[in-house]
């Protein structure tokens, strides 16, 4: 009885060591290093720091919006994931945007098991330059 009382605790410690794993840190940080347009066509980059403990990312992709509160979330972004399964850290896309003369805000992000995180966002134009 008390050894199956003992081996029932270490399974539950064990699963709490498990399951707690990478919350205690910061599921990683990610910065866009480039976000540009070319017409209504966007090419981005973006880089993924691992914060200790999380180096497997379950997704990485990016997020645009027409509002500037830009989340994964909301139900204005359009959200596009560019990997699944990885350990890559870093990452680039290219998106034909919607519409042309427009302002859209950018934010890439990281899904780890500690959960997600977002770059700063970052403001993109397709306006056309009437300027001769």
């Amino acid at each position: 009885m008390k050894k199956t009382l003992n081996y029932c605790a270490s399974i539950v410690l064990l699963l709490v060591v498990v399951l707690t794993g990478c919350q205690k840190f910061d599921p990683a940080t990610v910065e866009i290093t480039s976000c540009i347009t070319d017409g209504r066509t966007m090419y981005g980059t973006a880089r993924i720091t691992d914060n200790g403990g999380c180096s497997y990312f379950i997704e990485q992709g990016y997020c645009y919006s027409l509002f500037d509160t830009v989340s994964a979330t909301e139900i204005y972004t359009t959200m596009v994931p560019v990997n699944y399964s990885t350990d890559s850290l870093t990452f680039s896309w290219t998106e034909e945007l919607p519409m042309a003369d427009t302002i859209y805000y950018v934010k890439a992000y990281v899904k780890t098991n500690a959960g997600i995180a977002y770059s700063k966002t970052e403001r993109v134009s397709t306006l056309i330059n009437t300027s001769k």
